[in-house]
């Protein structure tokens, strides 16, 4: 497979990923060019389990295939174009389970199906071409590992805390191919901070620093997680401090946000700085243009306000100003909750 970047963990890209993304992906498609297809190959001799069936109100479709090279491990690649004869075949003799939700542009409807008896694709066969836009998402769950240290295990599905990075996996050669290329989208940036693959659990105890959710909407219990706010880094420079707001916080515009860091007092500081301790913490100075992973950053019209009422949960709030020296510090009856 031809690709111009390895992305580690960690991409945020609402509404999809208002947490930091537990997958890696192939980077395929330069900004503006329309893909071309290439073929997937199996990494490894694999049984094929799942496959999973994606259409779009506005039209076309996508796979997302669940395969194992032992038991307890399951590899993942998604925004697959096509899939094999083969493939289509066994698909079609399974009896789907579907669920719809909302994307932000379009309604997306996803049929599960179990592939019995799962089929064997021998390493480096091709089972199907990609991308259906700019890559081919690539990821891995072993339940071998440790889960990881999330601060609500029970608001997570059952594989969510056993995600891990591929590059784990390869044999040292392959492995430092491609640790050479992960980094931004588009193959411009590397990342250089360990760990390389990146880091989709950043969840920091007693911080703001992590995933919040709106009260109710669960990875558990939904696959709309639309309202929920990320409190993150960059994937590429985990430096660079990213909020991922959704759709709760009164007059802000989902996407994402950074700001110029401060590292004392009580404005722009980073997440893992604003803790339960009775304070309001205030974010202004948004920065324009892109995160160091190339991903577009909005400005808001106002300033936002956060606050941790307790350990486990926060409130947010955009106040008018055009600064934090210039705005009124006060939560109001319009500000939203946020738990983790």
């Amino acid at each position: 497979m031809s690709f111009l970047a390895f992305r580690p963990l960690g991409f945020l890209s609402p509404p999809i990923h208002m947490f930091p993304a537990k997958h890696s992906a192939f980077s395929m498609t330069p900004p503006g060019a329309a893909p071309v297809p290439v073929s997937v190959r199996a990494p490894a001799r694999v049984w094929v389990k799942e496959i999973w069936e994606a259409t779009f109100s506005t039209g076309g479709r996508n796979y997302q295939l669940y395969v194992h090279p032992c038991d307890q491990v399951r590899v993942y690649f998604g925004h697959v174009a096509s899939i094999s004869d083969t493939l289509l075949a066994e698909l079609r003799k399974s009896p789907p389970s579907c669920n719809s939700f909302f994307d932000g542009t379009a309604t997306v409807t996803t049929c599960r199906h179990e592939i019995l008896p799962p089929l064997v694709v021998d390493s480096g066969a091709p089972f199907g071409t990609g991308p259906d836009s700019a890559g081919v998402d690539f990821g891995l769950v072993d339940f071998r590992r440790p889960p990881a240290a999330f601060i609500r295990q029970d608001h997570y599905d059952y594989f969510y805390p056993q995600w891990a990075s591929p590059l784990d996996y390869f044999r040292p050669d392959v492995r430092n191919t491609l640790a050479s290329q992960t980094g931004h989208v588009f193959g411009t940036r590397m990342r250089t901070m360990e760990p390389i693959g990146g880091a989709f659990m950043q969840d920091l105890a007693g911080t703001a620093q992590g995933n919040w959710f709106f009260p109710g909407s669960y990875h558990s219990n939904s696959s709309d997680l639309s309202r929920s706010l990320g409190l993150a880094s960059d994937y590429v420079d985990p430096a660079q401090p990213i909020m991922a707001v959704g759709g709760s916080v009164n007059g802000v515009g989902m996407g994402l946000y950074s700001f110029a860091v401060e590292g004392q007092g009580l404005i722009n500081r980073v997440f893992r700085d604003v803790r339960a301790d009775g304070n309001t913490y205030c974010y202004d100075r948004f920065l324009q243009g892109q995160s160091a992973g190339g991903m577009p950053l909005g400005r808001m019209s106002g300033v936002l306000l956060l606050t941790m009422p307790s350990d486990t949960t926060l409130k947010a709030q955009l106040v008018a100003g055009s600064s934090c020296a210039a705005a009124t510090r006060v939560f109001t009856a319009a500000a939203t909750n946020f738990e983790r």
